[in-house]
């Protein structure tokens, strides 16, 4: 009887020893799959963000690509903006016509200037030579135009003088200078005068001595380039 009461303890320590196990074993079977259910959700995750990165990849090698082009894009308009502005003013060049970049625009630089005496318009006979050179450049390069501007110093016109002030007398010193060419051959269709008066003063000094005064009582010419094929060309681009 002692020998059948150990068996039974035995066999029931036995028993309760496999009901653990095959509980353990449950919960294992449930972790595992708890563990292939969340390998499963994170390499799905993995597998989307894999994905969006190289969505995200391409879509940048496509901006570049396109930033590119409109690099190589802009390159060619800039080279061809360069070439149409050169040959544009490379006619004036050519044409004999010595030019000097100014905030009043391109200024043909003359060998020598066009001055005045003080409330004169007469342009004296070494004028006269400076301007024949210019009209013959003028007369060679029939589409050439230019401005004509009269300027002169900062004394006011004395009373009853032949000019009310500096702009009538600025403009008058201009047309008389746009005649002179006129007479040596020039198409009056090539000129423009205008009156500046002396409201552009070249040179300046605290004392405005006679010097300088006699420095601004001056002519000085300005191209009008024919920029309508840049104008064309811009409109081209846009």
């Amino acid at each position: 009887m002692n020998d059948k009461t150990t068996i039974d303890e035995v066999l029931a320590e036995n028993q309760e020893m496999v009901k653990n196990l095959e509980a353990n074993v449950a919960t294992l079977e449930s972790e595992k799959k708890d563990l292939s259910k969340t390998m499963e959700e994170k390499t799905s995750e993995l597998s989307d963000e894999i994905s969006a990165a190289n969505d995200k990849l391409m879509n940048a090698k496509k901006s570049l690509e396109e930033m590119e082009a409109m690099v190589a894009a802009k390159d060619s308009q800039l080279t061809m903006v360069q070439e149409k502005v050169r040959s544009t003013f490379d006619v004036y060049k050519k044409g004999g016509f010595d030019l000097t970049a100014s905030n009043n625009g391109l200024n043909v630089n003359m060998p020598s200037p066009i001055r005045f005496r003080s409330g004169s318009i007469r342009v004296d006979q070494d004028s006269k030579m400076i301007l024949n050179d210019l009209a013959s450049k003028l007369m060679q390069n029939p589409k050439v135009k230019l401005l004509v501007e009269g300027h002169t110093d900062s004394v006011p016109m004395k009373e009853g003088a032949r000019f009310k002030d500096n702009k009538e007398l600025s403009t008058a010193r201009a047309n008389r200078v746009v005649a002179e060419l006129v007479k040596l051959g020039v198409n009056p269709i090539q000129l423009t005068a205008a009156g500046r008066g002396d409201t552009m003063p070249k040179f300046q000094d605290e004392n405005d001595s006679e010097e300088v005064r006699a420095l601004n009582r001056r002519t000085e010419f300005i191209l009008m380039a024919d920029v309508s094929p840049l104008f064309e060309m811009s409109k081209s681009i846009n």
